[in-house]
Order: C-alpha cells, then sequence, then structure tokens
C-alpha cells in the first residue's frame, strides 16, 4: 500500500512540473464544471451535420452578393431564433457590384491543339467572345520594372508568376500563417512586401496591362491533380477588374511554362463570360446574442465567416465554421448556463475578397470596441482545433492560460504567440480587441479550400465536434472571467485573402 501512495504522490508531482514547464496552470479551474456541460452537450445533442448538410446541399455555394448568401443570412437567422437567441437581426453594408460567374474555356492553339482547363477569377471582366494571343512571361511586382515591356505586349496572354510548388506533403506549419502570403510564396514572390501593399501594386500593373492592350492574364491555380483556386481582381469595392483574368490547373500552367522554355510560338485562344450588376448590392452579417448578467454591456463574440467561393459547395471554407458557432449558440443556450458577458455570435460575409464584412463590422460599431473582451473565430477547415493563435501578443499569455486550462480534456495544446492573418479576426485584432484564431489539424484544407473539391464529403465529424467542444469552451470562459483582458492596438496587417 505504501509504495501505491508513493507512486501516486510521484505521479501527481510529475504531472504538476510537467503542466509547469508547458505554461499550463495547475490546480483546480473554476470554469471546468461549465465547461464539461458544454462538452457533455456538444458530444451527445449536436447538430453539426445537420447544419452543414442545409447550408452545403440546400443551398450550396455562397458567394458574397449572391442570392444564396442571402439565403444563408436568413436561413441562419431563424436558427439563431429557434435556438433562443435574442437581438437576431442582418447588419447590412454594401458592395459596388455583385457578380455572378459563367463560362471560361480554353485551349492551345500553336504548337499544338489541345484543351486548358481555367476558370474565370472572381470578379474578371468577359473577353469580346473568343481571343487568341501570344503567351508572354512578364515579371514584374512593382508598375517601374513594366517598362521593359512597353509596346510588347498588346493582344498577349500574360502569364505573370513561374509554376508553383506544390508537394502534397508539405505541412501547413511550413506555410506562411496568412493567405496572401501564402501564396505569394508559391508564385515566387517577394515575402518582404506587405499584403496591402503587394495588393495595390498588382492592381496598378493591371491598369499597365490596360493600357498596353493585353487580351488576358492566366494564374497558376497551385494545387494538384486538375483543382482549381480561386481569388478576385475587383478589389474591396469588388469594381469589375482590369483584364480578364482566369485560373488555369496547376498541371495545364506547368505546361504552358514548359512551352515556353522551348522558345517556340505559343498561341492559346482564351474565351470567359460572367456578368456584373451595374449598381452596388446591399449584402449582410448575420448577428445574434445571448444576453449576459451583471456585465452585460461588455461582449465575447464568437464567429465565422458564411460566404465562399463558388466552385465547391464551400463546405470546409467555411460552413464548418459557421456550424460550429450555430452549435455553440445552440449548446449554451440547451445547457441553461447563463454568461455574465453578453455573448455575440456573428456570421460575416465577404470574408474571401478581403475580410470585408468584419472590416465593415468594426467600423460601424467603433465605439463599441473597448466593450469586447475577446473574439473567437474558427475557419480552417473540418480538423481539430489544436491550439489558438495570440496574434503576438505576451501579454495575453499569462490570462489565456489560466482560461484554456480546461480545454486540455478535448485535445486543446499549448498556446501559440504566432500571428495568424487571413480570417476575421484580422480587424479586431488591429484595433486592439484580444482575438482568437484556431489552429487547427490540416486536413487537406489547402486542397479543398476555394477549390471544386470543398464538398461535405470532406468533413471529418469528430474533429469537428472537438472544435465546437473548444470554441463554445473558450468563449464561456472569456465571458465568465472576472477580469477583463488588456486592450492593445496593433499595426493594421490588412491580411487580405483576395
Amino acid at each position: 500500500m505504501g509504495r501505491q501512495i508513493m507512486k501516486k504522490t510521484l505521479l501527481a508531482l510529475l504531472t504538476a512540473v510537467l503542466l509547469f514547464a508547458q505554461g499550463w496552470p495547475s490546480g483546480p479551474s473554476p470554469y471546468r464544471e461549465a465547461d464539461r456541460k458544454l462538452f457533455a452537450e456538444i458530444e451527445k445533442n449536436n447538430q453539426l451535420i445537420e447544419s452543414l448538410e442545409y447550408l452545403c446541399d440546400m443551398i450550396g455555394p455562397r458567394l458574397t452578393g449572391s442570392d444564396k448568401l442571402k439565403r444563408a443570412n436568413q436561413w441562419t437567422l431563424e436558427k439563431f431564433q429557434a435556438y433562443g437567441l435574442e437581438n437576431a437581426h442582418l447588419e447590412s453594408w454594401s458592395i459596388g457590384h455583385g457578380w455572378s460567374r459563367g463560362t471560361a474555356a480554353g485551349r492551345i492553339v500553336e504548337p499544338a491543339a489541345q484543351r486548358l482547363a481555367i476558370s474565370s477569377a472572381g470578379w474578371s471582366p468577359s473577353t469580346n467572345g473568343p481571343v487568341r494571343g501570344r503567351v508572354v512571361y512578364v515579371k514584374a511586382e512593382k508598375p517601374e520594372e513594366m517598362e521593359k515591356y512597353k509596346g510588347q505586349l498588346k493582344g498577349t496572354v500574360i502569364l505573370t508568376t513561374e509554376p508553383a510548388k506544390v508537394p502534397s506533403d508539405q505541412r501547413a506549419a511550413d506555410r506562411p500563417p496568412n493567405a496572401i502570403a501564402a501564396l505569394a510564396q508559391e508564385r515566387g514572390e517577394d515575402l518582404n512586401i506587405p499584403p496591402a501593399e503587394r495588393i495595390k501594386l498588382r492592381r496598378q500593373i493591371n491598369e499597365i496591362y490596360q493600357k498596353e492592350g493585353v487580351a488576358a492574364v492566366l494564374r497558376d491555380s497551385s494545387k494538384e491533380h486538375g483543382l482549381f483556386n480561386m481569388g478576385g481582381v475587383g478589389g474591396s469595392n469588388y469594381d469589375l477588374g482590369l483584364i480578364p483574368t482566369a485560373y488555369a490547373t496547376h498541371e495545364d500552367y506547368a505546361l504552358l511554362w514548359r512551352l515556353l522554355e522551348h522558345k517556340q510560338p505559343l498561341e492559346v485562344e482564351v474565351d470567359i463570360h460572367n456578368e456584373i450588376t451595374s449598381e452596388p448590392v446591399e449584402v449582410y452579417n448575420t448577428v445574434a446574442e445571448i444576453p449576459g448578467g451583471e456585465k452585460a454591456n461588455e461582449v465575447v463574440i464568437i464567429g465565422a465567416h458564411l460566404d465562399s467561393w463558388d466552385l465547391g459547395e464551400g463546405a470546409t471554407d467555411n460552413a464548418t465554421g459557421s456550424s460550429v458557432a450555430l452549435e455553440v449558440a445552440r449548446a449554451i443556450r440547451t445547457s441553461g448556463l447563463k454568461p455574465e458577458r453578453t455573448l455575440r455570435f456573428i456570421l460575416f460575409s465577404g470574408e474571401e475578397q478581403g475580410l470585408n464584412g468584419s472590416r465593415a463590422y468594426v467600423k460601424a460599431h467603433q465605439s463599441e470596441m473597448d466593450k469586447v473582451q475577446g473574439v473567437v473565430i474558427h475557419d480552417t477547415g473540418t480538423g481539430r482545433v489544436k491550439s489558438f493563435a495570440l496574434q503576438n501578443r505576451y501579454d495575453l499569455r499569462e490570462a489565456m492560460d489560466k482560461l484554456v486550462e480546461p480545454l486540455r480534456e478535448v485535445g486543446l495544446e499549448e498556446l501559440s504567440l504566432r500571428w495568424m492573418g487571413g480570417s476575421d479576426h484580422v480587424p479586431f485584432a488591429e484595433v486592439g480587441v484580444p482575438a482568437f484564431m484556431g489552429i487547427q489539424d490540416p486536413a487537406e484544407y489547402r486542397k479543398t479550400h476555394h477549390s471544386q473539391s470543398d464538398t461535405l464529403d470532406k468533413i471529418k465529424r469528430e474533429e469537428l465536434v472537438q472544435g465546437a467542444k473548444v470554441v463554445a469552451a473558450l468563449a464561456w470562459n472569456l465571458s465568465a472571467d472576472p477580469e477583463k483582458l488588456p486592450r492593445k492596438e496593433m499595426e493594421a496587417s490588412s491580411q487580405s485573402t483576395e
């Protein structure tokens, strides 16, 4: 018996040492009982798959400015209301133009006829029927670098990058922490140019293309096995792009590059048809609340983006996060827990073209930002949530370690200090609000997102359940924390996903 007691004592001491070394607080957590109640409710009664099935199969892709996104706004509003949330409403903002994808076709004419698989970039204009042009590689990241091409580009089809390197085993941890930097890495662009500046320069170069009479631009999809990628050319105001632009599959883009290297005549034909509205379009963020108690004037925001690109169903980007937000709302209401701070659920639109819905929200609610305790975002697919990014906020580490300690029971690992861009937490972080994005297992996210493979069958149910538990518990603990997390305004990073 004595040896068994000694073994237990040594094991307890070793556990405490390990927890201390990992930065985890030891001792009982005041949040554990409530968190376990949420874990049990989500494990037993979650409606994650039902929500995903409706968003993906019954509504489908939810491009910002589209009727399908409006349907999704209305459906999620009604779901929040059915779960008993209060102040459920749609907050409107506007975009310059709505855009609808039509058809896109391409083929190599010289040196040997064969099909090119292409798909229009978002907000790309149409060609005036089929256009043929000589393929030219233009290497220019700044407008002054275009001078050497002056007078040489009329009627050409432009490639702007070397083929991306896309090994299938590339780990997410090896990639830059935001979408623009990751894409720039694949294209071989200068990572030292800030994302916002890179987008500005790209637009200036497109203006030069237009003046020079370029017929079309082709981009590398940077994915394997015939999958498309997607981005926009309309800017943050959703204007019509200046040059017809399409993504080619990586395989076809690499073929064009190899043919260029032979230094023989290379001619392609491109035919793109899209539609754009002549007037601005009103779009919406879906908002609903669980009112707080003694600190009801302070807010914890639980969010995801409801919009998607339109090649697949928008399942992993980001019906998963939207379904998690809905589930967290349902579980907290059903459990009977009463938050101290108000829990505000926001499903943003316009994320895919530059975090525009969350930027519109922060701008409209500027005077309220000091009342936001924290923001929790779920937005990288179906994989389990391993950690949260603290956005270089070391000053939050001690307080956040205490808040997430009970989440170890459902697989949360140590918090990360890294900055993560590319989602709707960024506009909040830029104005000083503590804002956290889940760091998730990749689960083939880089393959599925923005592609025709972003469909419901890619969902990993058990890992999504774990993510809902983690988000629910962190949101609850933030609402219950007696202390207010500190503000710290960050330098604007403009981590667009365009």
